[in-house]
């Protein structure tokens, strides 16, 4: 009974995180109660994970990240990219990929990405490259990265410390290393001679508004003066829920008026541009009398001037918006902008979207005034896709944030002491010195994945109590013992843990393509360890093939965050990821089926 009870959950889970029914830790922290009110794990199990050293150190390595990032050393670096390149988009892009990819081997590779995306969306527009060339090899380079250290993604943490509960020794630092460095060689070329001729020249010279497809929901019209919303303010006529568009800016004579527009009284012979549907637009006109201007099409241009502008920005991981709606938060009276279209998975939002909910990722369109879009890059809910103002400076103490995650690895590499040890003291350091406040640390800290791992650990801790993970390891065996009948000899043997390693990389990478990375590893390092057994060989390449594997999510854009980050700037549909992602994660999947023992023996 405990055994269904258990597949009833683990297949709700994954229905969860793939249907997006709930978030990702509201699901892992549901099947985690399931779990608790079917005693298939006692209470001092449940909550082992939120004390697991792997949880503890992706904790740390988000405030290591956040102190690097602060410190200004990156974007500085970064913004050096189209003077080392000179007049070459080629070079240019290889040196982002690889600075992006050597990044993410230290820290968080979401991280690096929003780091680095502004950079590549200048770059795009400087050589003239479509951004959908460079966004999403920006994002499988820092996929690669993370995968040639132990610290450079919370899967190979995660894998380590489930290796040590089964009797391995903990991996080092570098040890992906043998394997991630061939990767990156191999993806870095992928990246740079084939991705590009897979990906669309999408949105390669687009404007804003035409990258949104807006030209047929914003127009111009005139108010005329025997008008009867002259004298009148757009709150006091309650425009925007009378008619479900809004009044984006006030063009007066020569002045264009976009700030405390709900408060302007609306003069005669104003021009007002307006967002919404356009049966909506109509009745407008038609209630008061405007004239529609609806021979001129309106572009970026037409919006935007020394003191307006129009910007991308990204919803962050971190915001305390996800969940409410444009209107549920005031954005326009919150942040002085206006939202003017949205863009998630799926394609682009323009009708009502006031009335979605905010996701993370989400890409919104803004227009307002230059300062008030600065101090909205400046805060925690919303990351940047353009650089307004450049600051290529330092911070004050940049050298110690720069330095801090260098010396967390080498204290661990020499094998001074451990990760966790390293990270933790790094953190203090970091602390006391005041390098990093504390309420920025806690802000760094993405939330969402602490107790996503947290959560979703025991699931591994059932299926081993419940022999579910012995059952699958068996009939994994199976295979690998018909393959080794297949060969014969002496080779049979090893041909059939081949075999194995073989099917166990190729699901694990299939299902991360669907579901977190981490909760991919979580799933599949029982059944590779129940595996190893009844082969009666070594775990650890079995282990590997896991860590590696659960890092291949390339074909789909929600496997992983980095490939999410993009999809909205890129102007990526979900072919693209399958177009150019799906011959990587094949051509990654052959290469650690073949290398993994060479270098880490059954």
């Amino acid at each position: 009974m405990d055994l269904i009870l258990l597949v009833v959950i683990l297949v709700l889970t994954v229905a969860s995180f793939i249907l997006e029914w709930l978030p990702i830790d509201v699901t892992a922290l549901a099947s985690l109660g399931a779990l608790l009110l079917c005693n298939l794990v006692t209470p001092e199990e449940a909550i082992q994970g939120f004390a697991n050293p792997a949880v503890i150190t992706v904790m740390m390595m988000f405030i290591l990240s956040e102190a690097l990032v602060q410190s200004g050393a990156v974007t500085r670096i970064g913004y050096r990219i189209a003077r080392l390149a000179r007049r070459s988009g080629r070079r240019a892009s290889s040196i982002l990929l690889f600075l992006s990819g050597t990044l993410s081997a230290f820290i968080n590779n979401t991280a690096t990405v929003s780091i680095f995306m502004p950079v590549a969306l200048d770059l795009a527009k400087r050589y003239k490259i479509s951004p959908a060339k460079l966004l999403m090899p920006l994002s499988y380079a820092a996929i690669i990265g993370g995968t040639c250290t132990l610290i450079g993604t919370s899967t190979n943490l995660l894998v380590s410390a489930l290796a040590e509960e089964h009797g391995l020794p903990a991996f080092t630092v570098f040890e992906f290393l043998y394997l991630g460095g061939l990767l990156f060689v191999v993806g870095m070329v992928y990246n740079l001679l084939v991705a590009p001729r897979l990906l669309p020249d999408r949105a390669a010279d687009a404007s804003l508004t035409g990258k949104y497809h807006m030209s047929g929901y914003l127009t111009e019209v005139k108010i005329p003066k025997d008008s009867s919303l002259v004298g009148r303010t757009v709150l006091e006529e309650q425009v925007s829920d009378r008619f479900q568009m809004n009044v984006v800016e006030i063009l007066r004579g020569r002045e264009k008026i976009a700030s405390d527009i709900r408060y302007t009284p609306i003069e005669a012979e104003d021009i007002l541009i307006v967002r919404g549907p356009m049966e909506d637009i109509l009745a407008f006109k038609e209630t008061y009398d405007l004239l529609l201007l609806s021979d001129i099409k309106l572009d970026d241009s037409d919006l935007a001037d020394q003191n307006n502008i129009l910007a991308e920005v990204q919803v962050s991981p971190n915001s305390q918006l996800t969940g409410a709606s444009i209107k549920e938060i005031d954005f326009r009276k919150r942040f002085g902008c206006f939202v003017l279209a949205m863009e998630r998975i799926g394609g682009v939002i323009r009708d009502k979207v006031a009335f979605v909910p905010l996701k993370a990722w989400d890409t919104l369109l803004i227009f307002g005034p230059r300062q008030r879009i600065e101090a909205l890059y400046s805060g925690a809910d919303f990351l940047p896709l353009q650089e307004l103002n450049v600051r290529l400076g330092l911070s004050r103490r940049w050298w110690v944030g720069a330095s801090t995650i260098p010396l967390v690895v080498l204290l661990a590499a020499l094998g001074v002491m451990s990760i966790l040890k390293s990270a933790i003291l790094g953190v203090v350091l970091l602390l006391v010195t005041r390098t990093v406040r504390i309420q920025k640390a806690y802000e760094a800290i993405d939330w969402s994945v602490i107790f996503m791992l947290a959560a979703i650990l025991p699931m591994g801790t059932a299926m081993e109590s419940t022999g579910l993970a012995g059952i699958v390891g068996k009939s994994i065996v199976g295979f690998g013992d018909w393959m080794q009948a297949t060969v014969g000899g002496r080779s049979g043997a090893y041909w059939g843990a081949m075999g194995v390693l073989a099917l166990i990389t190729l699901v694990t990478s299939l299902v991360t393509g669907f579901i977190s990375n981490n909760t991919a590893a979580v799933l599949m390092v029982p059944i590779a360890a129940s595996a190893a057994v009844g082969l009666g060989v070594d775990a650890k390449p079995l282990l590997m093939g896991v860590a590696f594997s659960a890092s291949m999510s390339f074909f789909t854009p929600m496997g992983y965050q980095t490939n999410t980050m993009v999809y909205g700037p890129g102007g990526y549909r979900f072919m693209d990821y399958l177009r150019a992602g799906g011959p990587l994660n094949l051509l990654f999947w052959l290469a650690a089926t073949l290398l993994i023992p060479r270098i880490w023996a059954f």
